[in-house]
C-alpha cells in the first residue's frame, strides 16, 4: 500500500489518507468466515438503506441522524447549501493563488485563479460541488467530478470557528483541484462507492450508489434478508439471512468499526482484494492487514487519529476484562446522543462497570467539572488532531490520570513474532506464517517510506527471500527495481530497468512505477523509450499531473519544441495551476 496522504476523520472532515497498493502474490489461506455464507459470500447483494427502513422505521429515523447517517450530502442538498457561509475568499501567500466558494442557484462552486504582477489573471478553474462530505461535528469537505473522476476540493468549512480554509493537508501541498480521492479513502465517508479497479480516483456513474455510511455497511448486504421477509419466512431461531454485530464474537463485531476507525501506522490491502471486498461478518485482515509500530515506554502520546480500537486495547477496561469490552459496548450505531444527553449516556456505559463511590476525585470536585458527573471529561478526553485544523476527537486510552504509563500490550514484547510490528487485524491463534510474506513486505516498503528506517534489514532480508521464492510477484519485482535502482550505478540501473519493464508488462499500473522506468531510461540518455513509458502512463492514469511534467522534460532533452508545448498544454488543461508546467512553457516561448 502507497500512502500520498495521511488520515481520515469519519464523519466530520474530509479524508487524507490514501492507501495505494495491494500484495499481490496469491494469499496463503485465511482464516474462515464466522456465520452462515448466505450472509457473508462475496456475491451476496446490496439493496440499500432506504429498503431496511421500511420495515425498520424507528432505528433507521434514529441512524438517519447520526454523524455516520449524514456523512455525505449531494453537493446542491439544501438542508446545508442554504445554511453556509458564502461568499467566501481567501488568498495562499504560498502558492500566490486565490480561492473561493459561493452559491448560485442552491448549488455550491469553489473557484481558484492566479494573477500576474501587472493584475492580469494567469488562468481560472471553477467547479461545482459535488458531494458534501462530513456531518459537522468537526466540518464539511467537499469533492468535485470530472471525467469519471473524484478530487477533493481545496476549501474546507471548519465547525468550530466557524469560517472556512484550505482542506487539510493543503497547507502542506496544496494540489488545488488535482487531488484524487481514492476508493480506500471515500469507502469510509459514504455507503458504497463504485471505484474502477486499477484507475486511481476514477469510478463508475454513480460514483456512489449510496451517498452515506448505510445500514449494509455494518449489516452485511441485504438481498437475501429482504427477500425472505418479503415472501413471509420469518427465521427460526437466529437469522442467518443478515449479521447483526451483537451475536458475533468481539473481535469480528469490532472489526467492522476497525475497518474506517482503526489507522494503524500501515495498512496493506491482501492480495486481489479491495477495501469494498470487505463483508461484516468475515475477518477484516481477509481483506486489509493493519499493522502498528510499537511503543517505547518512553514514547510520547499517541495522535488519537484514528486509533480508536487500538487506545481501547490498551485501556485497564478491556485488559481487566479479558478483551470482553468492544465498541458496541459503549456506542450504539442507531443513535448519537449529544450534549448533556451524550454525558448521561456514556456516563451511565461506565457505571454498568464501576460505582460512582470507586472515583478517588470528591463528588464535589467532579461537580465542579461537570454538572452531570461525567467520567469521560476527566478519563477519555478530547484531544486536539494536529494533521488536521479546528479538530479534536475522544482519546480511548481510558486513562485513571493523565499521564498514565502505557501497559506491556504496546510494547514490542507483544509483536508478531519475527516482525517487530503489532498486528492489529490479527485473528485468534494466529502465528506470524499466517501473515502472507508479501503483505508483510509491502508493510515494511511503506514504514520506510514513512521515515521509519529501522525496517530496512527485516524488509532487505525478506525481499531476498522471496526474490527466490516468489520472484514474478509485481510488489516483489517493483521493490527489487527500486533497491537496484537506488545504487546508482550502471549495473543498478539496467537491472532496475529490467524489473520495472517485466512488472508493467504484467500489470502493475501505479504511476510512480512508470515514472521511475523513465527516470532510468533518461539518465542513460534514453529520452525516446522513457516518452514511450510515459504515454502508456498517461492512458490509466490522466490526472497525474508529474506524467506531463516528465513527458515535457523529456521531449525537450530531445528538442522536440512543439510535441513538448503539446504535452505541456494537455497538462495545462487538466492542472491550469501546475508551476512547473508554466515554468516549463515560458522556458519554450523564451
Amino acid at each position: 500500500m502507497r500512502t500520498l496522504g495521511a488520515a481520515v476523520v469519519l464523519a466530520a472532515t474530509v479524508m487524507y489518507f490514501l492507501p495505494a497498493r495491494a500484495a499481490s502474490q496469491t494469499s496463503q489461506p485465511r482464516p474462515a468466515q464466522v456465520g452462515s455464507l448466505r450472509k457473508t459470500a462475496p456475491d451476496a447483494r446490496y439493496v440499500g438503506s432506504r429498503l431496511c427502513g421500511a420495515c425498520h422505521p424507528r432505528i433507521f429515523s434514529s441512524y438517519i441522524k447520526t454523524g455516520m447517517g449524514r456523512s455525505v450530502l449531494a453537493g446542491d442538498d439544501k438542508s446545508l447549501v442554504e445554511r453556509l457561509p458564502v461568499p467566501f475568499k481567501m488568498f495562499d501567500q504560498k502558492t500566490g493563488q486565490f480561492f473561493e466558494v459561493w452559491r448560485k442557484k442552491g448549488q455550491l462552486y469553489q473557484n481558484q485563479y492566479a494573477v500576474d504582477s501587472a493584475g492580469k489573471e494567469v488562468f481560472r478553474q471553477m467547479w461545482p460541488l459535488a458531494y458534501v462530505l462530513g456531518a459537522g461535528e468537526n466540518g464539511f469537505g467537499f469533492v468535485i467530478q470530472r471525467d469519471g473522476h473524484l478530487f477533493e476540493a481545496p476549501l474546507t468549512y471548519y465547525t468550530k470557528p466557524r469560517t472556512w480554509g484550505l482542506s487539510p493537508g493543503y497547507e502542506l501541498r496544496n494540489d488545488g483541484f488535482g487531488r484524487l480521492i481514492l476508493a480506500q479513502c471515500i469507502g469510509c465517508h459514504s455507503g458504497r462507492p463504485q471505484p474502477v479497479p486499477d484507475r486511481a480516483g476514477a469510478y463508475r456513474d454513480p460514483p456512489l450508489a449510496e451517498l452515506a455510511v448505510g445500514c449494509e455497511n455494518c449489516h452485511g448486504p441485504g438481498e437475501r434478508h429482504v427477500g425472505e421477509r418479503q415472501a413471509a419466512r420469518a427465521p427460526s431461531g437466529v437469522d442467518a439471512s443478515i449479521v447483526n454485530p451483537a451475536r458475533l464474537p468481539g473481535w469480528l463485531a469490532d472489526n467492522i468499526c476497525m475497518k474506517c476507525h482503526q489507522g494503524g501506522d500501515v495498512r496493506v490491502a491482501q492480495a486481489g482484494k479491495q477495501e469494498q471486498d470487505f463483508r461484516p461478518g468475515t475477518p477484516l485482515d481477509n481483506v486489509t492487514a493493519i499493522f502498528k509500530v510499537p511503543l517505547h515506554r518512553d514514547s510520547p502520546p499517541q495522535s488519537v487519529l484514528l486509533e480508536h480500537h487500538f487506545a481501547m486495547t490498551l485501556s485497564k477496561c478491556y485488559r481487566a476484562n479479558a478483551g470482553q469490552l468492544r465498541c458496541i459496548t459503549c456506542h450504539s450505531p442507531h443513535s448519537q446522543p449529544t450534549g448533556r444527553e451524550a454525558e448521561v449516556f456514556y456516563r451511565n456505559k461506565c457505571l454498568g462497570c464501576h460505582r460512582p463511590e470507586n472515583c478517588t476525585l470528591p463528588a464535589e470536585e467532579r461537580l465542579r467539572k461537570s454538572q452531570t458527573d461525567d467520567c469521560a471529561s476527566c478519563h477519555m478526553p478530547k484531544r486536539s488532531i494536529t494533521t488536521i485544523t479546528h479538530a479534536a476527537l475522544t482519546d480511548h486510552l481510558i486513562a485513571a490520570r493523565p499521564g498514565e504509563p502505557y501497559p506491556e500490550e504496546a510494547f514490542l514484547s507483544n509483536a508478531l513474532s519475527g516482525t517487530g510490528l503489532l498486528h492489529l487485524t490479527a485473528t485468534p491463534g494466529e502465528t506470524s506464517s499466517s501473515v502472507p510474506a508479501v503483505t508483510l513486505l509491502q508493510a515494511y516498503l511503506d514504514l520506510i517510506r514513512d521515515g521509519h528506517q529501522e525496517f530496512t534489514p527485516r524488509k532487505d532480508d525478506l525481499l531476498d527471500r522471496l526474490g527466490r521464492s516468489a520472484p514474478t510477484d509485481p510488489i516483489v519485482v517493483i521493490a527489487l527495481a527500486n533497491r537496484a535502482a537506488s545504487k546508482n550505478t550502471p549495473e543498478g540501473r539496467l537491472a532496475a530497468i529490467g524489473y520495472l519493464t517485466r512488472a508493467l508488462q504484467t500489470g502493475a499500473t501505479a504511476p510512480e512505477d512508470f515514472l521511475l522506468l523513465a527516470q532510468l531510461y533518461g539518465r542513460d540518455n534514453r529520452h525516446a523509450e522513457a516518452i514511450n513509458v510515459l504515454e502508456k502512463a498517461m492512458e490509466t492514469n490522466p490526472y497525474f499531473r508529474e506524467l506531463y511534467e516528465a513527458a515535457a522534460s523529456h521531449h525537450m532533452a530531445l528538442w522536440h519544441s512543439g510535441a513538448a508545448l503539446k504535452i505541456i498544454r494537455k497538462g495545462l488543461n487538466l492542472f491550469p495551476d501546475n508551476i512547473a508546467l508554466h515554468l516549463l512553457e515560458n522556458e519554450l516561448q523564451k
